[in-house]
């Protein structure tokens, strides 16, 4: 087994992982002219010479590194002098600062490092949903190293062994993504993402609202927690005899301690407690700090509406709902045998009679929670959220930007329970 793990840039978390499983680490700059699957705003703020300095770190300790280009668009970037510019500048930087690969979303940009960055590997993202045969091998003719599987096929084994068959190069799968089963925000959300980590995207103010659709289906649903394409620990060996051996442990902004207990779940095969805690879940303390001076945009949207998200993220998923991963052994044979394609939940209800006899779900919070997401979601329907004060028009004076900045960070800071 080879586990591939999002970077945070915590030198020390390398140390941890020296000699187990873990031979890569993957990132990228929170903001760039290509952008990744993840907004800027909630990466560490990272520079060119700290991802240097990181890479140098993972070859001194025998790792490779992978620099995140998995954004699914480039807003046609591509398509001037002075964007294609900004790209070959990019992957120069990229090329010389050791960095072992490039993890791309699009076939552009497989081309484009094939033909002028050779050195590179070449990893196709799962922002490219590689979930076929036939997509797989084309990927392949393109001349990449390795593809990183579309997660929402993992429980669909007949698919994932004919890939794994196809194909001769590395193939890799996401142990413990959270996402919904063929989530219908899905593209939304990774297309948002993406331009919300590109460079010069400043005439909005991202508010993430596919992942709000997302958590309040979660909550007002939490079965869906179960449907999600995960991989316990303990499953591994089932995909191996598939003839995968490639995995990957996402995120990018957890902390060194929560980063590290994933790891050994996997590395030993074996988790003991709630089955969450595996995954990435509104969770006090476990994530780096977002880097709220992004919403500071009192042009675009109504700051102190913004800063309610504080109220919305103030909750401990793992206390509302417990998956005692111990009752979920064997839960994976019924897909080995089943095919979730052409069947409805409705019909199945597998999952269901699963959740009622290995959750504990705290009912009266987790709909006061969904309510608080609902609620705030709403007002980027309504429009209440870009209602805007003639009085906002003073925040764009420096000092006062400066004060609300700290009042913004200060009150989210307080509902999360973090330490300013």
């Amino acid at each position: 087994m080879k586990l591939r793990v999002g970077a945070n840039w915590d030198i020390s978390f390398l140390d941890a992982v020296k000699g187990t499983s873990v031979d890569a680490l993957f990132g990228k700059l929170p903001f760039d002219v290509v952008g990744g699957a993840r907004p800027g705003f909630v990466l560490p703020q990272v520079s060119r010479r700290d991802v240097e300095h990181y890479i140098q770190a993972c070859h001194a300790r025998g790792m490779e590194f992978s620099y995140l280009l998995n954004a699914p668009c480039l807003g046609n970037l591509q398509y001037s002098k002075k964007g294609y510019g900004q790209l070959v500048e990019l992957l120069t930087w990229i090329d010389q600062s050791g960095a072992d690969a490039v993890t791309v979303g699009m076939p552009y940009l497989i081309d484009l490092i094939r033909e002028r960055f050779p050195r590179l590997k070449v990893k196709v993202s799962t922002t490219a949903r590689v979930n076929t045969v036939r997509k797989a091998l084309q990927y392949e003719d393109m001349g990449v190293e390795e593809i990183i599987i579309d997660e929402h096929i993992n429980r669909e084994f007949k698919t994932l062994a004919a890939i794994r068959k196809a194909v001769r190069c590395n193939v890799e799968l996401i142990l413990n993504n959270i996402c919904l089963w063929q989530c219908p925000y899905n593209y939304e959300h990774v297309n948002h993402d993406g331009h919300a980590s590109r460079e010069g995207e400043d005439d909005y103010c991202y508010l993430q609202y596919p992942g709000y659709l997302c958590l309040y289906r979660k909550l007002m649903d939490p079965v869906e927690l179960l449907k999600s394409p995960w991989i316990r620990p303990e499953d591994v060996a089932a995909y191996e005899e598939l003839g995968y051996d490639h995995f990957k442990i996402t995120e990018r902004f957890k902390r060194t301690p929560l980063l590290l207990e994933h790891v050994r779940a996997y590395e030993n095969r074996r988790y003991e407690g709630n089955l969450l805690d595996l995954f990435t879940l509104p969770r006090k303390g476990a994530f780096t700090p977002v880097h709220l001076e992004y919403f500071i945009k009192p042009e675009h949207v109504n700051i102190m509406k913004v800063s309610e998200l504080g109220k919305v993220f103030d909750l401990e998923v793992r206390d509302l709902i417990h998956l005692d991963n111990n009752k979920l052994q064997g839960f994976l044979e019924h897909f080995k045998a089943k095919d979730c394609n052409q069947t409805s939940c409705a019909q199945c209800r597998y999952c269901e009679g699963v959740f009622k006899k290995v959750a504990i779900v705290n009912g009266q919070e987790l709909k006061k929670a969904a309510q608080r997401v609902k609620d705030f979601s709403s007002k980027l329907i309504s429009g209440e959220i870009f209602d805007i004060p003639k009085a906002h028009l003073m925040f764009r004076i420096p000092v006062i930007k400066f004060l609300l900045k700290k009042l913004v960070t200060w009150r989210f800071n307080k509902e999360q329970g973090i330490e300013s």
